[in-house]
């Protein structure tokens, strides 16, 4: 090994001993000419090294390492010079999320993964300040948030043999350019590249079958994207937000979900394959892409949407699923007798703009009312659209004549002058991001007594205004600006203000609801009394939360609860029970896990 450095270094003298990486199916070095970076194995370097300990023997930063749990074995490498490798690797070759593994990063911020790992652990990699990863084709997995937040990330070789890529794996490496997908891989977990704004170009191998939800979402520097025959299905909002011209759909997608490639102003041609003697799944003419039986629209471009005022929805349409929030042009929706079902996108369907609405023939699912302004469905009373221009929206039964209510997602993005809102009493749900799109106008939220349901999100991240529940309302009641249940376990729902710094959660709470504290960015601090029961997925994107203590009477944290917390740093736990369900979408996986006996 000495005599392979000496050799490296008379061929240049750039060559860092720290940056050698050898094993049995890698060898990097950092003077190594790019088109070899990552061939090799330690062969190369120790030529008579016997196949037994070929598999056994690693040189990771340039120290001879090995393998190995024998005491026997331990002994004589000790005596000869040769350490034990101490990366935290378990029996079956996860690389865990400790401090320990961050040793294998330079002082470059190169990572080389050693051969003897099969599976990055979750978060193992998270948010460190990475610039290069070498992945040998003995990882078969990489798992949720193995190297998410890297912002300095520029190069990943992933070797073939990589099979998954997991969940926001590389979510947020808002500076990698350019990755090459092995062809070995099979799945690709929804967000993996998620907000990875300077990739461009990307070639989907050949046996991944799915591409998840909003897996690109956010890749607004890609411009070259080829999919594969062998590609079956695109999940919702899988390449949002992008900046491609052109792309080929394979013959072989049989799904598409809606809004797949909602964001993308430059896409202006899409080519569909047929496979030989069969009809072609999806059509796209006239700036539309639909399915072959035009149910459905799935795509329309930029040109056509900035070139109208007034939007028909053809004729034929029975399910509506296609965003247009961001085209302001846009006055008037009519909507044709063959539209069944109307999707609630989480950008919003329709833009603020929004002045009129007309319903075609004899649609036996929408109606309108006109004195209201308000979209809704005939069946279930469920608002769409509120598109009044009126600084007081009042909704109160006696001033409308629709009935009992449910309002959806973003059903409020046209009341965009709106001061006051007056939900009527006959009101029993109220949905995801009702009130994401009202303007910041709106200051007051008044609820009647009947809701029954209301989800945490529905003012998403509007922390502005007062919101208020009648009285008799024997479900929920606002205290101090957050909202809560008044189910015997008290739930928090939701804080409806942005907190800054420091809060303390009322010593009568059971339960912290889901997404009771989502995007609360300015949070630095919270305080969990001992009686909670239960924490569920509530502390998603509190970017400057870096602790939390929970205490032992929690017996339950659910699957995501700190997801996109990423600079969590510790999470102290009193009761063993919650390791079984670690790390709770913690962006840095178990090593921010603190157990106290």
């Amino acid at each position: 090994m000495e005599l392979f450095k000496i050799e490296q270094i008379s061929k240049n003298n750039g060559f860092l001993d720290e940056s050698l990486t050898a094993g049995k199916s890698n060898l990097f070095y950092n003077t190594q000419k790019e088109e070899e970076q990552g061939n090799g194995t330690i062969k190369d370097i120790i030529e008579n090294i016997s196949d037994s300990y070929f598999e056994k023997m690693e040189i990771i930063k340039g120290e001879l390492l090995i393998n190995t749990k024998d005491n026997n074995e331990i002994e004589i490498a000790q005596s000869l010079g040769i350490n034990v490798n101490p990366y935290d690797i378990d029996e079956n070759g996860v690389l865990l999320s400790t401090g320990n593994n961050l040793a294998l990063m330079d002082e470059n911020g190169t990572v080389t993964i050693p051969d003897n790992v099969t599976e990055i652990g979750e978060g193992a990699f998270a948010n460190e300040g990475l610039k290069t990863i070498i992945i040998p084709g003995t990882v078969k997995k990489i798992q949720a948030n193995a190297f998410a937040y890297n912002s300095t990330l520029e190069t990943v070789i992933m070797q073939e043999g990589v099979e998954e890529i997991g969940r926001e794996a590389f979510r947020n490496c808002s500076n990698l350019k350019n990755v090459t997908l092995p062809q070995s891989l099979i799945i690709m977990k929804g967000y993996s590249f998620l907000s990875c704004a300077s990739l461009q170009q990307v070639s989907i191998p050949e046996k991944v079958e799915n591409i998840e939800s909003h897996t690109f979402n956010g890749c607004y520097s890609l411009n070259k994207v080829e999919l594969s025959e062998g590609l079956k299905k695109i999940g919702k909002g899988a390449f949002r937000d992008t900046s491609f011209s052109e792309i080929i759909i394979p013959s072989t997608v049989e799904t598409m979900e809606n809004n797949i490639f909602f964001g993308n102003t430059k896409l202006n041609k899409i080519t569909v394959n047929e496979k030989d003697g069969e009809e072609a799944k999806f059509v796209y003419e006239e700036g539309l892409l639909m399915p072959k039986d035009k149910n459905s629209i799935l795509f329309a471009s930029d040109n056509y949407l900035k070139s109208i005022d007034t939007f028909k929805i053809p004729n034929g349409i029975t399910n509506y699923e296609l965003s247009i929030n961001n085209y302001k042009n846009i006055k008037k929706i009519i909507i044709p007798e063959t539209v069944q079902n109307i999707t609630i996108y989480d950008g919003g369907t329709f833009p603020n703009s929004i002045e009129e609405v007309e319903i075609e023939g004899n649609n036996q699912k929408f109606a309108v009312s006109t004195e209201d302004k308000i979209l809704y469905t005939k069946d279930t009373k469920q608002i769409i659209l509120c598109y009044s221009k009126e600084e007081i929206v009042d909704l109160e039964d006696e001033e409308n004549s629709i009935g009992i209510l449910n309002t959806a997602m973003n059903s409020f993005i046209a009341a965009e002058n709106a001061k006051t809102i007056i939900l009527p009493n006959s009101l029993q749900t109220i949905g995801n991001q009702t009130f994401k799109g009202a303007s910041k106008n709106l200051q007051e939220l008044k609820i009647g007594k009947n809701v029954t349901n209301i989800d945490a999100l529905f003012k998403y991240t509007h922390y502005y205004g007062t919101v208020t529940i009648d009285s008799e309302n024997k479900n929920y009641v606002v205290e101090n600006n957050v909202l809560y249940t008044k189910t015997e376990t008290k739930t928090l729902v939701t804080v409806l203000y942005q907190i800054t710094g420091a809060f303390t959660i009322n010593d009568s709470v059971k339960i912290i609801g889901y997404r009771a504290f989502h995007n609360q960015n300015q949070m630095t601090n919270v305080v969990i009394p001992d009686g909670v029961n239960e924490i569920r997925d509530s502390f998603n994107y509190c970017s400057k939360l870096t602790s939390i203590e929970i205490p032992n009477s929690v017996e339950e944290i659910s699957e995501y609860c700190f997801a996109n917390s990423s600079n969590l740093e510790k999470v102290t736990i009193y009761n063993e029970k919650l390791l079984e369900t670690a790390p709770w979408g913690a962006t840095k996986g178990d090593k921010v896990i603190d157990l106290q006996k």
